[in-house]
């Protein structure tokens, strides 16, 4: 699957949730997350758990050399014991790193948007604009509207995945 995405520092999540709903985007629900990552060649390779969600093997790939929006192709299965998968994936790739935070979903048009509370790093936006049913231009079209719209400025872009920003 692709998409178009951003990820930010969130400095005011107060002023991003208002904006959010002043917009009319709905809010699906929070949860915790832990994402266990694997050391692979290319790309990100995790295994997801959540609080009261099955398990998800995702895999993405996307570029780290700018921080604007970018397209990210990623793969999503649904697992039943993450305790197996992350014994069969260590077997070959070690796990090494491990993010946990709270996210909070919200759903405008073609966007997920979430906003996150990473342990140790703090609060960031990511908008995922999902290139299903429009065209790759509308998503990225979306993708900006939305980052002015909230309010995201330049310099609070992040390139790389929490994984890289985890010690």
């Amino acid at each position: 699957m692709l998409n178009i995405e951003i990820k930010a520092r969130l400095r005011d999540r107060g002023n991003v949730e208002a904006r959010l709903e002043a917009l009319g985007a709905r809010r699906m629900w929070t949860l915790r997350q832990k994402d266990t990552f694997f050391a692979v060649p290319s790309g990100w390779l995790k295994i997801r758990e959540a609080e009261g969600r099955p398990p998800e093997v995702i895999s993405y790939r996307r570029a780290t050399s700018h921080a604007g929006p970018r397209a990210s192709d990623f793969d999503v299965i649904l697992v039943e014991d993450a305790a197996a998968w992350k014994r069969l994936l260590g077997r070959v790739v070690p796990a090494d790193k491990v993010v946990a935070k709270e996210r909070t979903l919200w759903i405008y048009e073609h966007t997920r948007i979430h906003l996150d509370r990473v342990e140790g790093l703090g609060d960031f936006l990511e908008l995922e604009t999902v290139v299903d049913g429009i065209t790759s231009d509308q998503a990225r079209a979306e993708t900006s509207r939305l980052v002015e719209t909230l309010g995201i400025k330049p310099a609070d872009l992040v390139a790389a995945p929490y994984r890289d920003l985890v010690k």
